[in-house]
């Protein structure tokens, strides 16, 4: 089989997103974190961010008290706009921002272990996702939080990977008609159910917006899905104990946060 033609690049898309952002858009990712491994839990200790993209959630770790923040992405672009943010909060020298790849295992290999290690939406994009998660369970400290999302695994993997294909060999005009036919999509859905279509665009609980979400989801390879079962009995195995699952649809991330044991 040959390689998938990949033009879509996520860090452009997040470069994009942060001229979106407000404070309403740092509340909302910072609410998360609290939401999920509480104030307490982040205040002075170490976090690892895997595939920062915009940055907002080093941001976030960073304003929430994180003794040490430090920031990766395998795309520049995404390097680029994680260090805008570093940027205008003063450039902190207790957060780093750097390129690299957690495919890499030198380079993985030579990070500190944080006590709390993050990726969201990021290891299932790699082409070798297990991996990646596996590269990524490395860097977390004893006793430390692994806080991941992945790709929910079902039925229709073969058709969604056959829209990213898609979506990256067309051209920037395809791209955009792509796009927006799955805006009009929505907009039809939210009239049906009575809502506002022309109110689509709506930010999630983690200050991510709709239309961003969206061309990430069209844009994303490599692709690769897992089931709840899969990625505990993975962890399990490398010594992680199930704190708390958010179980989402297939073309949604399950969320897992794992405790060191």
């Amino acid at each position: 089989m040959e390689p998938d033609t990949i033009t879509f690049s996520f860090g452009r898309n997040w470069r994009d997103f942060l001229e979106t952002v407000s404070e309403d858009t740092l509340r909302r990712a910072m609410g998360d974190i609290v939401d999920w491994i509480g104030r307490d839990n982040v205040a002075g200790k170490s976090v690892l961010d895997i595939g920062s993209g915009s940055g907002i959630h080093s941001l976030c770790f960073h304003s929430l008290g994180a003794r040490e923040v430090f920031s990766f992405d395998v795309d520049p672009h995404s390097v680029a706009s994680t260090r805008l943010l570093w940027e205008k909060a003063g450039k902190p020298a207790n957060w780093s921002v750097v390129h690299g790849s957690i495919l890499d295992k030198s380079f993985v290999d030579q990070l500190a272990r944080a006590q709390i290690v993050y990726s969201w939406g990021v290891l299932h994009h790699t082409g070798s996702m297990w991996k990646a998660i596996e590269n990524a369970a490395s860097r977390v400290a004893s006793g430390g939080l692994f806080w991941i999302a992945l790709y929910v695994k079902g039925p229709h993997y073969d058709e969604h990977l056959a829209l990213k294909r898609k979506y990256n060999r067309r051209s920037k005009v395809g791209k955009k008609v792509m796009v927006w036919t799955e805006i009009l999509r929505i907009m039809r859905e939210r009239h049906r159910n009575g809502l506002d279509p022309w109110s689509w665009n709506l930010q999630n609980e983690r200050g991510m917006d709709t239309y961003h979400d969206l061309v990430d989801w069209l844009g994303g390879l490599p692709y690769e899905v897992a089931s709840r079962e899969e990625v505990v009995n993975f962890c399990a195995t490398r010594g992680f104990a199930l704190q708390k699952v958010m179980e989402l649809p297939e073309g949604g991330n399950n969320i897992y946060l794992f405790a060191r044991n």
